[in-house]
């Protein structure tokens, strides 16, 4: 009876103590995911600090032309000689192409001018060659005539003056500027040589000699080329400017 008592006892006894180990393991274990998992957050933390640090000074790196050129040249002295370099490349770079771009406009504005002006030749020249095809057809006279080549004639002459007279920019470059002046005298020399196509044609009105009809058409032919000239030039300015 007693063995059986303290068979029973032992039994139990043994059965506490496995639940108590249990237990004791189960605390282990919960305390060892709970470690676990505070190292997993603090690893994530630093990876997620880490990566944000890369993607920081990635974008530092690929936006670091743009800080470059933001310098302004009076902070050269906290540079090394190589970044001074760049600096200063990067400046004159971008000074020659505003350079260039203030050259090509002042290029543009000086052909419109010249072409304003010439609109002030063209439109006489013009009426009075109307008025001459009306004359053929019978639907003109020679007195109207004679009045538009008079009108053109004094246009032509005002053209030439203000041409004479239009200053021609300066460009960095000396070949651009004599490009220029040699383009302003062609066009200037054009309207010359129109005027005194007038003044053949108004010889022709007076006295009906024929040979006054072959001048007239060698000097329009004339003034035609130093027109083309003119805009040769300019074009060549042009191609040299956006090079």
């Amino acid at each position: 009876m007693n063995d059986n008592i303290q068979a029973i006892k032992y039994k139990n006894d043994k059965i506490k103590i496995m639940m108590s180990i249990n237990n004791i393991n189960k605390k282990t274990d919960d305390k060892k995911n709970t470690e676990k998992k505070i190292v997993s957050k603090q690893e994530i933390d630093e990876n997620i600090n880490f990566d944000q640090e890369n993607l920081e000074k990635k974008v530092q790196d690929d936006n670091s032309h743009v800080q470059v050129i933001n310098i302004d040249k009076t902070n050269n002295k906290n540079l090394n000689k190589d970044q001074i370099e760049v600096v200063d490349s990067l400046n004159n770079k971008a000074d020659e192409e505003n350079e260039e771009v203030d050259e090509l406009k002042v290029l543009n504005d000086f052909e419109k001018e010249v072409q304003d002006i010439e609109k002030k030749g063209l439109v006489p020249l013009r009426k009075c060659y109307g008025v001459l095809k009306k004359m053929q057809k019978g639907k003109a006279d020679m007195n109207e005539l004679m009045k538009e080549a008079q009108n053109s004639r004094q246009k032509c002459d005002q053209v030439e003056l203000m041409y004479r007279n239009l200053k021609v920019p300066e460009f960095k470059d000396e070949e651009n500027t004599k490009l220029l002046k040699d383009a302003k005298l062609d066009i200037q020399k054009a309207f010359y040589i129109r005027k005194k196509a007038m003044d053949y044609g108004i010889e022709f009105l007076d006295n009906k000699n024929p040979k006054y009809i072959i001048k007239i058409k060698d000097s329009l032919k004339l003034s035609d080329k130093l027109v083309h000239s003119f805009t040769d030039n300019v074009n060549k300015i042009k191609s040299n400017l956006k090079k």
